[in-house]
């Protein structure tokens, strides 16, 4: 609330013509015509201060679009040094890929062979076993500890048990069968 020997002022425009109205506190309104130089002045302000304002926008759009080039730029340096490194993984998968299948193929190979090895073992041990009764000759199985005495009084005697070959192993005429294939 104003005091009543107060008069307070305020301007306002009314219109684009440039005309103000005053109001005075005491309620009434008084029109008074603003000077045609003022007006000019005005507008020549307004001109120049939204000139600069157009300016500014349009610096800060141009910096904006500066920092989007260089944001693509860099995007696509990007995109190409990961396109890269994908193509690269690729080629390094494909080649451990095919290594693997040659391992694979590598690992059943091997796999066959010590399964035939593990056949070759096993006949050579019952053929061994089975010719280590049918190689000794006759007259050593009949009566060999009295023909040829060991010992104390064998040795004293002179008389030396031979030494007999190692017997040759024929497993298909022994009646066995060995899948060994190397």
């Amino acid at each position: 609330m104003a005091s009543p020997g107060v008069v307070c002022t305020t301007v306002t425009p009314t219109s684009s013509a440039g005309s103000d109205q005053v109001v005075a506190g005491g309620g009434e309104a008084a029109r008074r015509p603003v000077a045609p130089a003022v007006m000019e002045e005005r507008k020549r302000k307004r001109k120049e201060s939204n000139r600069l304002s157009a300016q500014r926008s349009r610096a800060r759009k141009q910096q904006q679009l500066d920092e989007l080039a260089g944001q693509v730029a860099a995007l696509r340096a990007r995109n190409g040094a990961l396109g890269l490194a994908a193509r690269e993984a690729a080629r390094r998968c494909a080649a451990v890929r095919a290594e693997n299948e040659l391992l694979r193929a590598r690992s059943v190979e091997l796999a066959a062979r010590l399964d035939s090895l593990t056949d070759l073992a096993q006949c050579l041990h019952d053929a061994a076993a089975a010719s280590s009764f049918a190689a000794a000759p006759p007259m050593m199985m009949a009566g060999a500890a009295t023909a040829f005495p060991t010992g104390a009084v064998g040795a004293a005697a002179g008389f030396m048990m031979p030494q007999l070959p190692p017997p040759l192993l024929d497993a298909t005429t022994m009646g066995m069968h060995c899948n060994y294939y190397y």
